[in-house]
């Protein structure tokens, strides 16, 4: 019998990830900025969120599948070369934080330019508001980028506000006492959302881009 080697049209789609592609937690993700061979692997993750972690906001193929798909997207700019040889300041951080804790933008996508240092930043701070020891959080942090002096000490120093959603993730402190933590944690200020007018999109304009 021979085999026909010729493609059949209605071959699914070659699904090819983003290059430093990984999942952080179920139904979050994290990865190279997403380009067009990226799309039919997106599409299977039936995202509701990418968060872009750029100078620029995605571009325009990017933008027309999020449109296409019902994807919100979230754009936090962000330096190509900014103090001490770091993309990302501890707000820009602080405010993708409270995008991806909140449970109605997952399924969510994370990216920077590369994958690597302003996303494993955000992913680092992330791990230690949910009580990583540290070794474990730059363990993680050195499978995806090299970690400088400048990464390792933004990471342990760093320090803010959270705003608590009332539909967090249920994995940002699995297994603990949610009361205890809130009211405990030895780095993070957690303000309830009961305790605050601000709402989720606050200082987002109408593209999603977090205004400063």
């Amino acid at each position: 019998m021979i085999m026909s080697l010729v493609p059949v049209k209605d071959d699914p789609p070659l699904l090819v990830t983003p290059l430093r592609y990984g999942t952080v937690q179920p139904k979050l993700y994290r990865g190279l900025y997403p380009r067009k061979i990226n799309i039919p692997f997106l599409r299977r993750l039936k995202l509701k969120t990418i968060l872009s972690l750029t100078p620029e906001p995605l571009e325009a193929e990017i933008r027309r599948f999020c449109n296409e798909e019902g994807i919100e997207m979230k754009h936090i700019k962000t330096s190509k070369n900014g103090k001490k040889g770091l993309p990302i300041t501890y707000t820009e951080v602080t405010q993708a934080i409270e995008i991806i804790i909140r449970q109605r933008h997952s399924p969510l996508y994370i990216h920077c330019l590369n994958g690597s240092q302003s996303t494993s930043l955000v992913i680092a701070c992330l791990r230690k508001l949910s009580f990583w020891r540290t070794s474990s959080i730059f363990s993680e942090f050195m499978y995806y980028s090299e970690v400088s002096a400048a990464d390792h000490k933004f990471v342990e120093e760093y320090k803010a506000e959270i705003q608590l959603p009332e539909d967090t993730v249920p994995w940002i402190w699995m297994g603990l006492s949610r009361k205890g933590v809130v009211e405990n944690h030895p780095t993070v200020k957690i303000k309830s959302a009961n305790n605050s007018t601000a709402g989720d999109d606050t200082g987002h304009n109408k593209e999603g881009t977090l205004e400063r």
